[in-house]
């Protein structure tokens, strides 16, 4: 029996491996509905300008230093960060130790 002539073979391989045409296309009703997990927000100082537009920055009220990278709309419009600047970051509760800058305050 050979896999690619079709000989013995029913259904496609989305079917084959157990994936339903349904179960990509129709999700599951119950978990359809379930937001993401929303982002955390914080406040930050900025320490260290790194390349490629990422910052190491301080959050306020405790003396870790992540790393920062600077959100979409922020290099759409060009809005410049240095060293020393207060700014607002959303934290991922998947990866503690990364942050986007999505506000820089004056």
């Amino acid at each position: 029996m050979h896999l690619w002539s079709g000989e013995g073979v029913s259904g496609s391989a989305c079917e084959l491996a157990g994936f339903g045409y349904d179960s990509w296309s129709n999700p599951d009703p119950e978990t359809a509905h379930l937001a993401k997990t929303e982002a955390i927000e914080m406040e930050a100082t900025v320490t260290q300008a790194l390349p490629n537009a990422m910052f190491k920055i301080k959050l306020d009220g405790t003396d870790r230093e992540i790393l920062g990278f600077v959100s979409g709309k922020m290099r759409k419009h060009f809005i410049r960060i240095l060293p020393g600047d207060r700014v607002k970051v959303e934290i991922s509760p998947y990866d503690l130790e990364r942050a986007r800058i999505v506000f820089r305050q004056k």
